[in-house]
């Protein structure tokens, strides 16, 4: 599984949510918005969101993607699933 956080500066539900995915052991990667051009592009005009942070978790079956701070989401679309796959 492949994780992917898109943040921003300042940002508390950015913080928050990646604290839960440190807390989990999950690797991810981080993009902060305002310093990658690319980024902000992609997630504004192609995901059309705009409220951070924005998650993406890519697995063999498809992405789960959301915007903002959602702990259930990232327990159930992530951590579970990481748990799962581990185990499995």
């Amino acid at each position: 599984m492949a994780v992917v956080i898109y943040t921003k500066n300042d940002c508390r539900q950015c913080d928050w949510s990646k604290k839960l995915l440190d807390k989990a052991g999950i690797h991810y990667t981080a993009v902060n918005v305002e310093e990658d051009a690319t980024a902000y592009h992609y997630v504004t005009e192609v995901l059309g969101l705009r409220q951070m942070p924005v998650l993406i978790a890519s697995t063999p079956t498809g992405d789960e993607k959301w915007s903002g701070f959602q702990p259930t989401k990232i327990k159930e679309h992530i951590t579970e699933r990481a748990d799962g796959e581990a185990a499995g």
